[in-house]
């Protein structure tokens, strides 16, 4: 029976980490209604030629020209000349419940070094989250001053409030410049550097200068290079998402741009209907760009993605169209397999952050949402976040398709799962990334126009990655505008198969995981050495040395599950 629940855990858990686009049997025709953020008002004043679109094809001789890919027809004029802004828009960072709230978490946004934390205090629950309430209401800071001090002295059972504000700041202490990512969360719900000591409140304002007299403390709060660099965020879906600008209007910019969400085309859905995946999350070896690319290129999932999404043997022809003309907002794109003409699954990219990918599943409804978001973390990196959303049809069943990605797992088992799929095409992404940079052919951190100059994209299944390119040089400079250090990483298998920093360390579920199987090891082991020296007279001679092998076989099998926290290697030589 356990092996049966543990076969049941790692197939479900593939299926969940697995590309959504496929061609189910028996589904029906489903009508595409252009989302309304994509609505936006054709006007004069900016024309959009070939030209434009030439300058970003590849340059063939035996294929098709670049305007049998897209046309005209997959633009639309917008009457706004201004080019997009990386830094006034919102970016996805981690999803929250995997951060523990106890200490803070170093991240990476366009190349900018930021630190995520939580200013909630122990045993204090805030009802309001505004900025307002948390941390100008003076009650709440006598309560929580008093909390300053060693964590030992802690009731016993008290935790961190779980109502307190995620924060994200520019990852340097205003002091000496040293990350505050290494300094810690005090139980008042402050952050403090550990080299000198100052705190900050969630604001960033300075609590504490340990070596300041009452009166130098106040001159130094009067002081704005005191403050820490405080970004706007919001936490939507569970997701921390980032507004990388730290100006004096980039809380009012924040607040009236929306953060890109699945509004499934504006239907009203139950509750009871929707059936949520486990987020994941993990910084890939390979940049935003690459990223957004590949995730708008369903040809890539079956050879890819081979024995896990279809098969690199089997019919691949697609077609593919424009169902969402290209704007400075994105783009959207439908796709059909000749074998099954009538059923088109959808995929929908809202600049920079989010790719929307919906797999219709029979007549009444039911559907299948891949909801995908990353963000430029640094030259080469890219932070990734997503889920698995199932809609059941109208009667509020779910299709028998759909049961295998909805039975219970661990959350961690999905997480350590999710290298098999992800591994499969990260070695391809780096390697080319790296290869158009160092041979000059197109390097993201400088403005461009043209990624695919020297390469042959001759079918229409070629689109999406045409239409986000254009987009890219069209709209957004053809670069990404990291700051600092903007030098690629060097070709390496081993920052491909990394799991422990591009996850495991971050996540308090693999984290919690991890400690309890080391655990288990040891007592397994422990267990087989007693069982071969103690018992041997109870469970006779034969008896204890095969109890004693299994015993050691468990332990080395634990062993390989604890180096999947760490490491997880692929090879598609020997995916047969």
């Amino acid at each position: 029976m356990e092996t049966i629940k543990i076969y049941l855990v790692v197939i479900t858990t593939i299926f969940n980490c697995a590309w959504a686009f496929r061609f189910p049997r028996n589904v029906g025709v489903v009508v595409v209604h252009p989302p309304s953020k994509f609505d936006i008002r054709r006007a004069a004043g900016m024309t959009t030629g070939l030209r434009d679109i030439i300058a970003l094809s590849s340059t063939m001789v035996d294929s098709p020209p670049p305007s049998s890919i897209i046309a005209e027809d997959d633009l639309e004029s917008s009457a706004s000349d201004r080019p997009f802004d990386w830094f006034k828009s919102w970016h996805p960072i981690v999803p929250v419940e995997f951060l523990d709230i106890e200490r803070p978490h170093a991240f990476k946004l366009l190349g900018m070094d930021i630190v995520v934390w939580n200013d909630g205090p122990v045993g204090v629950d805030v009802d309001s989250h505004s900025d307002a309430d948390v941390n100008n209401d003076n009650d709440s800071n006598n309560r929580t001053e008093s909390l300053f001090r060693p964590r030992k002295l802690r009731a016993r059972g008290a935790r961190k409030s779980t109502n307190g504000n995620w924060r994200a700041f520019v990852d340097a202490c205003p002091h000496r410049g040293v990350p505050l990512s290494e300094g810690r969360v005090e139980d008042d719900g402050s952050l403090l550097c550990s080299y000198h000591g100052w705190r900050f409140d969630g604001t960033g304002e300075a609590l504490a200068v340990p070596q300041a007299s009452d009166v130098e403390f106040e001159k130094i709060k009067l002081n704005p290079k005191s403050r820490c660099g405080n970004f706007p965020v919001r936490v939507v879906d569970g997701v921390l998402w980032v507004w990388p600008d730290v100006g004096e209007n980039s809380g009012l910019e924040a607040a009236l741009s929306p953060v890109p969400i699945n509004n499934y085309e504006g239907e009203s859905i139950s509750d009871e209907r929707l059936w949520f995946g486990p987020w994941n999350f993990r910084e890939l070896p390979y940049g935003h760009d690459y990223f957004i690319e590949n995730v708008v290129d369903p040809a890539h999932v079956p050879v890819s993605h081979h024995n896990i999404v279809g098969s690199r043997y089997s019919e691949q022809t697609l077609n593919m169209e424009t169902i969402q003309p290209l704007t400075k907002s994105g783009f959207g794109i439908g796709v059909t397999s000749p074998l099954l003409p009538d059923v088109s699954s959808t995929t929908t990219f809202t600049a920079p952050s989010q790719v929307l990918i919906k797999s219709p599943f029979g007549k009444m409804g039911a559907r299948q949402y891949l909801e995908l978001y990353s963000s430029p973390s640094r030259p080469g990196f890219t932070n990734h976040v997503g889920r698995m959303v199932v809609v059941k049809d109208e009667s509020n069943i779910m299709p028998n398709l759909l049961r295998q990605f909805t039975l219970p797992m661990p959350v961690w088992v999905n997480h350590v799962l999710a290298s098999l799929f992800l591994n499969q095409d990260a070695l391809f992404l780096h390697g080319q990334e790296r290869a158009f940079t160092f041979t000059g052919k197109y390097r993201t951190t400088v403005p461009s126009n043209d990624s695919y100059a020297q390469n042959v994209l001759p079918t229409s299944s070629d689109r999406g990655v045409m239409l986000f390119r254009v987009w890219l040089s069209k709209f957004a400079h053809g670069h990404i505008p990291f700051r600092g250090d903007t030098t690629m990483p060097p070709t390496s298998k081993e920052a491909v198969f990394d799991v422990w920093n591009a996850h495991t360390r971050h996540c308090k579920y693999c984290l919690d995981a991890l400690a309890r199987i080391r655990t288990a090891r040891k007592l397994t082991f422990l267990a087989s050495a007693l069982v071969a020296t103690i018992r041997p007279r109870v469970l006779g001679t034969l008896g204890s040395t095969m109890t004693a092998l299994g015993l050691s076989g468990l332990g080395l099998v634990l062993s390989k599950l604890i180096g999947m926290f760490y490491r997880f290697e692929f090879s598609h030589a020997e995916n047969h």
